[in-house]
């Protein structure tokens, strides 16, 4: 069956997982954009069980990229994989250099986005308009720095950023052009916020959407606060267990005939990364054959 947008993947997902056991799973499961994760594992993480924001099978740190890029691209050609992307955890307003290594990285491997994130925002009362002038001048920055590399920026709409919501990622990208800037369209993250109907969503970004992640995740009662009012705890969980019913998202997306990647970022826990992907990547292919 010929999918209406292919299936990809981010690399933090598959942690446990060396980089030929991952190429190697997303060939055999159809999966065929594969986005990498540059980043450190942080020092207290190292030596201990892989987990997707700790220790890592495949230490990828930003500069091991630049300098194994042209292997590791050969690598997934080989695979009938393509080198789609580059998601690090950086913000807008990084030090020249530490941005110029990743679209460095990008570049090499083959990738034509990077993922920038704006700066977080302060916690306490702040005038929006000041902030987001401040963002836009920032990007146009980190946009011009990019070229010589043929990055596109790519920003996501995740939980607790300045573009958590699909409006407030279109208020900054509208001051580029979409193809300086586009939007990683990040369904798992609009169970925590920016959530609206998918129809709604899609329609506002529109040509902005540059690739989809799609994850499930859970909102639990955990008990009850001083004044009697439910606290709740959101974790991670299958597409199939996810409190957004995401066949109707992907229905959407399919409807919209946007032309880009749908990447599975299944973090559900105390399960290997494989049989996450491998379940997800078949869930999302029933959904397809359902439409």
């Amino acid at each position: 069956m010929s999918l209406p947008m292919p299936l990809g993947v981010t690399a933090v997902m598959l942690s446990d997982l060396t980089f030929e056991q991952q190429i190697a799973l997303c060939s055999e499961l159809g999966v065929t954009h594969y986005c990498v994760r540059p980043r450190i594992i942080p020092e207290a993480e190292v030596g201990k069980p892989y987990s997707n924001w700790g220790n890592h099978a495949f230490d990828l740190t930003p500069k091991r990229l630049v300098a194994e890029a042209a292997t590791m691209k050969k690598q997934l050609a080989d695979a009938g994989l393509t080198a789609f992307g580059s998601v690090p955890a950086v913000q807008v307003n990084a030090p020249d250099d530490e941005l110029k290594l990743h679209f460095e990285g990008a570049a090499a491997i083959g990738a034509g986005r990077v993922r920038i994130a704006p700066r977080t925002y302060p916690k306490g009362p702040f005038n929006y308009d000041t902030h987001l002038e401040e963002e836009i001048e920032l990007f146009v920055k980190a946009v011009e720095l990019a070229k010589p590399y043929a990055q596109k920026l790519v920003m996501e709409t995740h939980v607790g950023s300045f573009v958590s919501g699909p409006g407030l990622a279109l208020n900054l990208c509208k001051a580029f052009s979409p193809d300086e800037i586009g939007v990683i369209f990040d369904i798992a993250n609009f169970n925590f916020e920016g959530a609206v109907q998918p129809n709604l969503a899609i329609a506002v970004l529109n040509d902005y959407i540059d690739h989809i992640h799609i994850g499930g995740m859970q909102i639990n009662n955990t008990g009850y606060d001083a004044n009697g009012f439910a606290t709740r705890q959101r974790v991670m969980a299958p597409l199939t267990d996810s409190n957004l019913y995401l066949p109707d998202w992907i229905k959407a997306l399919v409807e919209a005939d946007l032309k880009v990647p749908m990447l599975i970022e299944d973090y559900t826990p105390n399960k290997p990364g494989a049989l996450r992907l491998q379940e997800a990547s078949k869930a999302i292919r029933r959904v397809f054959e359902s439409l």
